[in-house]
């Protein structure tokens, strides 16, 4: 038994961010070689598959909070990986991957296509497949769900009173 699965609440939220925390921490020691972690490598993949694209828009295809978006860039453009032109601020600036960038994303690459089979193995190939589609639909849900409405209250969290109203 591992050390916090006394945790496990039974709940998707805590399981996709536990696993995702577990499988993170794999890639970044793989890939600390390269001085790179997770976040900094998807940001390299996603400027080399939307080159021009802005700040803003990375983001959001990647669904990456804007302060963690923010600092990962702000690192790979002072390590000369990623480069911005045009406008000021999130949507204005149209990333490019630098010469170096483009050279790192190759070797770095080989790495982490390496760690994917590595994990794909240890977890059995039809397993691996079964899983990625699960996280693939586990996020289409909740991105569906995030777009309705909510319909009810939540039970379990009370109303809140205005400033200076009382109980």
């Amino acid at each position: 038994m591992a050390r916090s699965d006394f945790l496990d609440l039974d709940c998707l939220a805590y399981a996709t961010r536990r696993t995702g925390r577990a499988v993170t921490n794999v890639f970044n020691a793989r890939m600390a070689g390269f001085d790179l972690n997770v976040s900094q490598f998807g940001l390299l993949v996603a400027v080399s598959k939307m080159p021009g694209a802005t700040l803003a828009a990375i983001g959001e295809a990647m669904l990456i909070d804007e302060s963690t978006l923010a600092r990962n860039f702000a690192v790979m453009e002072r390590r000369g990986l990623i480069a911005a032109a045009g406008g000021r601020g999130r949507g204005g600036k149209h990333l490019t991957l630098t010469p170096e960038g483009k050279q790192l994303l190759v070797e770095a690459g080989g790495v982490w296509r390496a760690i994917n089979r590595e994990l794909a193995r240890e977890l059995g190939v039809e397993e691996a497949a079964a899983g990625r589609a699960f996280l693939v639909a586990l996020g289409a849900a909740a991105e569906r769900l995030k777009q309705q409405p909510r319909k009810e209250p939540a039970a379990d969290k009370p109303a809140r009173r205005r400033i200076g109203e009382r109980a």
